[in-house]
């Protein structure tokens, strides 16, 4: 191994002593960017082999151009500081001057600034690369950011420059000129110096954001009618996460709109890193950046994703959240939800890949389709039996080997499988209930769709329940259709019900002691769904047909949608085991969850270097665990610290950058339809499942499959989170019950004891 490279010809092993910048440049250079040639002298380049070296590599380099020296410490131009300006930089410098320069700019490491500078940012020293570049002389030279470095917005990329170097701009020697470049749809504004230039460098800027996966600061120059890209780094102030103590903040990285709708119901807990780290290699699969997000644990979805893709696909902007809605919940009046410029072309690559089962490097295996729909049905018999193989490893070397050649092709093919069979089945939850009020009115389509969709997934734990019981079902069938579902089933930490041999008796006891039949309940909301479809198809021959077939498509699209989600926790179910079986040869027990899949995977390869970071990121997720629960919607930056502090918070939304006056009336989405007056019960936890009177109103801040067992006890459902499409709202209308979901403040204005009216055809709670 040597101490001088050059950028094309720098082996990945040496990257680490090249230094921020170095790295960088050469990250670049890898790309075909036009980054003028050069090198770098590594960071432990002290010896006297190394100087010789250096001195051997300056003598060989051509008179013919002069050179630029730039530092490149080992803690520069990183995602936590940047140092620009901080070093010293050399330009224009002739071959015989490169020793001196080369020895400025390693020695500033020493300067006071750097110093100051470091103190300011708790940053610890360390040592300095040095690159050298064929110097471009440069008509214009500037900065551009991909994002704007306070708000996070991405929306436009916002650049400036002056004439000659750049370090003029940095030493505000002199008066900058400003261009924008609209980065969802590509326009420039600005200067018409930097127009004929502005298209290379918005593409540009766009390969180096995808690259990085992050947003950054690009330095540039245009020498001789060129355009150079000199740097690249990311803008430290959008900074989303720090795998190290497992410090996440999904509203820091950009101008988002994070809701807790949906994902707040599959995760009722923050998520171990364990679990992040699974929803990270989710979205990397599916190329959708960030899509499942959190914050301080507490999971999210990431709206303005599922839209700027929307919209990358030719969408128009004002249609994208329409078409999302059902799904993610409403929001605050007189807001839009952020966008951002998103590859819609990459995007479909990936799914393509994903669809045909080409994404795996080393799995090359196609199915067929008659394959993908057995291996979709065959799932839980797949699963049980890969759980029974995986608890029997009891070496690192086992679990690894078993995780390349077995666990990982079986995911894969699971997830192949599952995607593949999606396909159009889902259109109609998005679009039955729009057309449906078109042909039959509104109201008439909120009654006409509940109760419709016969027994889905999330109601035959409750069902199945009833007929073990009744002596209908065996608790072995019970076990092997419905012993995955639980309250936190998504989270690898948390037991499910086929772990817990005494969770089938104590169930069988609650159950009894509520006196009520579930079965009971679903035919009567049944019979009450045909006469309904009865009337209005008599009263209206001519729309008859129509009206029979979307509300078939809309019950078969809402049963796939229920099975695939029952079906996929099957897939988290053989992760916990083999995470489990990690602990348990490791003598790490549950602290195994904090561990990253990938850094996982490591541990059972024999690094046990991976486990130093447990006891941080352990003290860190317990404090996530004391976090009350965060605001239903987040648009902008989000500060957990300060938002707890505030006696004014708000639990529905929090939007940064501009005050919202909401009133404190409860009002949501119509989730089931019917009207009933009642005492309230509040619960902030299904720990309190219990305390739930007969014929109460349930209000709590979400629900999912655990919570089912409750429904036909109460008399209504309230939610703070939820959408039409939500859990509540699809289990309460198959039951009867009525429900107003994602209402955001119920659990915040409602007291337990309040009497309430609830309106579920209009979504409505009015206090008596």
């Amino acid at each position: 191994m040597g101490f001088v490279y050059r950028f094309d010809n720098t082996p990945d092993a040496v990257l680490p002593r090249c230094g921020g910048k170095g790295a960088s440049l050469i990250r670049m250079t890898r790309m075909g960017l036009p980054v003028p040639e050069g090198m770098v002298i590594l960071a432990d380049a002290s010896s006297a082999e190394a100087q010789k070296e250096i001195s051997d590599t300056l003598a060989s380099l051509s008179d013919s151009c002069t050179y630029a020296v730039r530092s490149s410490a080992l803690n520069e131009d990183g995602s936590d500081n940047s140092f620009a300006g901080q070093y010293e930089t050399v330009t224009d410098v002739a071959k015989k001057d490169l020793p001196d320069a080369v020895r400025t700019v390693a020695g500033s490491a020493g300067n006071s600034h750097v110093k100051e500078y470091l103190t300011n940012t708790n940053t610890a020293a360390s040592d300095i690369a040095v690159v050298i570049q064929r110097f471009v002389k440069p008509e214009y030279a500037g900065v551009l950011f991909t994002a704007d470095a306070v708000t996070g917005s991405s929306r436009e990329m916002v650049g400036n420059f002056v004439e000659g170097e750049g370090e003029a701009l940095v030493s505000g020697q002199k008066n900058a000129s400003e261009f924008r470049i609209n980065a969802v749809k590509y326009a420039y504004s600005g200067s018409i110096a930097m127009k004929k230039h502005a298209r290379s460098l918005y593409r540009y800027a766009n390969r180096i954001r995808a690259e990085y996966g992050l947003e950054v600061d690009i330095e540039w120059a245009v020498s001789e009618g060129r355009l150079y890209i000199l740097q690249a780094r990311p803008i430290t102030t959008l900074k989303r996460f720090d795998p190290t103590d497992y410090k996440i903040n999904g509203s820091k990285s950009g101008d988002f709109l994070l809701t807790k709708t949906n994902v707040g119901e599959i995760f009722m807990k923050p998520l171990t890193p364990a679990t992040f780290s699974v929803l990270e290699e989710i979205n990397n699969v599916l190329c959708l950046p960030c899509w499942l997000d959190a914050v301080d644990g507490q999971a999210y979805m990431n709206v303005s994703v599922l839209c700027s893709m929307l919209i990358s696909m030719g969408m128009k902007e004002e249609k994208a959240y329409g078409a999302v809605k059902d799904l993610v919940g409403n929001l605050p009046s007189g807001k839009t939800v952020p966008i951002f410029p998103f590859d819609g072309k990459k995007f479909k690559k990936n799914l393509w890949k994903l669809l045909t089962g080409g994404h795996a490097k080393n799995y090359k295996r196609r199915m067929s389709k008659a394959e993908k729909l057995q291996m979709v049905r065959d799932l839980p018999e797949i699963s049980r039996k890969l759980i029974g193989e995986i608890r029997q490893l009891d070496t690192n070397e086992k679990i690894y080997r078993y995780g390349g050649d077995v666990l990982i092709p079986k995911l894969v093919d699971g997830l192949t499988a599952i995607m593949a069979s999606s396909g159009m089945k889902m259109v109609p939850l998005f679009k039955t209930r729009g057309k449906l009020s078109k042909l039959a009115g509104e109201e008439t389509a909120k009654a006409l769709l509940g109760g419709c969709l016969g027994i889905i997934e999330s109601m035959k734990p409750l069902l199945l329940l009833e007929d073990v019981i009744d002596g209908k079902t065996t608790t072995e069938e019970f076990m092997n259709t419905c012993g995955q579902r639980s309250v936190n089933e998504m989270e690898l930490s948390e037991k499910h019900p086929f772990e817990d041999p005494g969770y089938l008796s104590k169930a069988i006891e609650d159950y009894k002691t509520q006196g009520i039949s579930a079965h009971d309940l679903k035919a009567k909301s049944e019979r009450e769904f045909e006469e309904s479809l009865d009337s209005f198809c008599s009263e209206n021959p001519g729309k008859a047909k129509r009206v029979r077939k979307m509300i078939n498509d809309f019950r078969l699209a809402n049963s796939f949608r229920e099975e695939i989600r029952a079906k996929g926790v099957w897939c988290m179910c053989i992760l916990r085991e083999w995470f489990l079986a990690l602990g348990r040869v490791n003598n790490l027990g549950d602290d195994v969850f904090m561990l990253y899949i990938r850094e996982a995977v490591a541990l059972a390869g024999g690094d046990p270097s991976v486990t130093a970071a447990i006891p941080a990121r352990k003290a860190n997720y317990e404090r996530y665990l004391s976090r009350p629960a965060f605001p239903n919607i987040i648009i902008g930056r989000f500060d957990p610290d300060e938002w707890i502090k505030d006696p004014a918070r708000r639990n529905d939304f929090c939007c940064s950058g501009s005050a919202v006056t909401v009133s404190s009336d409860v009002k949501g989405f119509p989730g089931a339809a019917g009207r009933v007056t009642g005492k309230v019960r509040v619960i902030e936890s299904i720990d309190l499942i219990d305390t739930v009177e007969p014929g109460e109103i349930l209000v709590t801040s979400a629900t999912n499959i655990g919570w089912t067992r409750v429904f036909p006890k109460v008399s209504a459902i309230i939610t703070d989170i939820g959408a039409p499409l939500s859990h509540a709202a699809i289990v309460a209308r198959e039951f009867g019950i009525p429900a107003v979901v994602g209402c955001g403040n119920a659990t915040t204005v409602l007291k337990t004891g309040d009497t309430v009216e609830v309106d579920g055809l209009n979504g409505t709670v009015v206090i008596k």
